[in-house]
């Protein structure tokens, strides 16, 4: 009997939309809508006596201030990150790291063959040792032409020497002097090749800029390679590591206008911390920090790029990946909540279900704000984590032509305190169906509810879902 009951609730639910003008006729006598009831239940004030109420868990509604969050795309990458190419040519003879593994500034990467660079280091020592030679040698003839030219000056003071033998006296200190100059000039230019050398055959050394990781070498060894032409490894700096990302939308006009964002000083901004959401959806257990954003927002595509820094300790962050950053970009005061699991859908309007005073169910429809989790009571003496929905009831206009609110609504059923209002968690579809019924009974001239709600002792706690399911096969020891 009972499912038979039930069978026809909600076949009236279904039609309760395409038959709410088909009351009483002009002329007086039933409307369809009226003889439908009436096929399916009898007389509508016997309708009531027909079902039994409806069992409800049920959860009073929640007031606080939510924090409203915005989240943007990012990608990962090193503070510091630098493509390994090689300085000089030669041939590859070895590599001392392991693909992926962390490496000291200093680090020796690869090694080319230096052979030939020893031999350059050894000629240009060699060239050196030559110019100090040919330095020594001028200085010794610039010395015996300077005492030459003094012991002139006296003679031809006397008549002695002739006026040409002192200006030939004259002229050779000139040139041993020039000849000394000009052989400083070649050791310089002698230590400047050696220091050439020197840097070439230390090059052959490939070493780590700084601290980080290096990536999977993209040669072998043997392979011959030039200055630039390729890229041995990729390394970069993860701890911390650096992560890219664009504000958009409505918050850019914040950021840019409303802040005194200052890099490197601490800052005035919209966050100055984030949370980043991997890949898989988890949450980060450490948060970002904001350490730059750029002063001009993007024209072609209205952001502004931000640069931040994670903590990355145990290195679960790599270069390269996509992450979501989310920051708390702003507030809503004294918002109205509901668990989520209460949240009914009917075409492309959100309800949630409420039970009156008179233990019927009342439809709202309203508008959906911010997803938060909130720690609520378990009803065991413990809380939990419960995904909780902000709520707003879309506006509508009374006969008086007032706009009503969810507290007004709440007030017209009877609770004048907003917060003592049981919303219907789990039998919500049912409770729907009966709320459409009882509407449908109510232009159908019933007096009194038709079908009632009987909310549960117990409030609704929260069971989050098991994303694993146990092996059939497995057998308890």
């Amino acid at each position: 009997m009972k499912s038979n009951i039930i069978v026809k609730i909600a076949m009236s639910g279904l039609l309760v939309t395409g038959l709410a003008g088909c009351g009483e006729k002009e002329d007086g006598k039933p409307g369809f809508f009226e003889r439908f009831y009436n096929d399916f239940f009898g007389e509508p004030q016997q309708a009531q006596q027909q079902m039994p109420p409806l069992g409800v868990s049920v959860m009073k509604l929640q007031q606080q201030t939510v924090p409203v969050y915005a989240t943007w795309f990012g990608q990962l990458r090193g503070t510091e990150q630098a493509d390994i190419k090689p300085e000089v040519s030669g041939k590859i003879v070895e590599k001392l790291y392991i693909d992926g593994s962390p490496c000291k500034k200093g680090d020796v990467l690869f090694r080319i063959d230096d052979v030939t660079y020893r031999a350059a280091v050894d000629m240009a020592e060699a060239n050196l040792d030559a110019a100090h030679s040919a330095v020594l040698q001028a200085e010794v003839a610039d010395v015996q032409a300077q005492q030459d030219l003094a012991r002139y000056t006296e003679l031809v003071k006397s008549g002695s020497v002739s006026e040409k033998t002192f200006k030939d006296a004259e002229h050779a200190k000139r040139r041993t002097s020039a000849i000394l100059a000009a052989a400083h000039s070649n050791v310089k230019q002698a230590e400047a090749a050696l220091e050439t050398a020197r840097i070439n055959l230390e090059r052959c050394s490939i070493k780590a800029p700084f601290d980080g990781y290096a990536s999977a070498a993209t040669v072998s060894l043997g392979d011959h390679v030039s200055p630039g032409a390729v890229t041995l490894t990729r390394m970069s700096a993860i701890d911390p590591i650096r992560v890219d990302f664009m504000v958009t939308g409505k918050h850019v006009l914040d950021i840019v206008t409303q802040t005194n964002f200052r890099a490197g000083e601490n800052m005035d901004s919209p966050f100055t911390e984030f949370d980043v959401i991997l890949e898989d959806g988890t949450l980060y257990k450490e948060k970002g920090i904001v350490r730059t954003m750029d002063s001009e927002v993007n024209t072609s595509t209205g952001t502004v790029n931000f640069i931040g820094e994670i903590p990355n300790k145990e290195l679960r962050l790599r270069s390269g990946a996509s992450v979501q950053i989310r920051a708390k970009v702003s507030e809503v005061k004294d918002a109205f909540l509901v668990p989520k699991a209460a949240i009914l859908s009917s075409m492309n309007h959100r309800f949630i279900y409420v039970v009156g005073p008179d233990n019927l169910p009342y439809g709202i429809d309203v508008i959906l704000g911010q997803e938060v989790e909130l720690e609520m009571p378990n009803g065991d003496g413990a809380t939990v984590n419960m995904p909780m929905q902000v709520v707003t009831a879309r506006p509508i206009v009374n006969e008086k032509g007032e706009t009503l609110d969810l507290e007004s609504i709440l007030s017209g059923m009877g609770y004048n305190n907003p917060l003592e209002a049981p919303v219907i968690v789990e039998g919500g579809q049912m409770a729907q169906i009966y709320a459409n019924v009882n509407q449908g009974m109510k232009k159908a001239g019933a007096k009194g509810g038709f079908a009632s709600v009987a909310p549960n002792p117990r409030p609704y706690t929260y069971v989050r879902p098991v994303t694993s399911t146990p092996s059939v096969t497995a057998k308890g020891e």
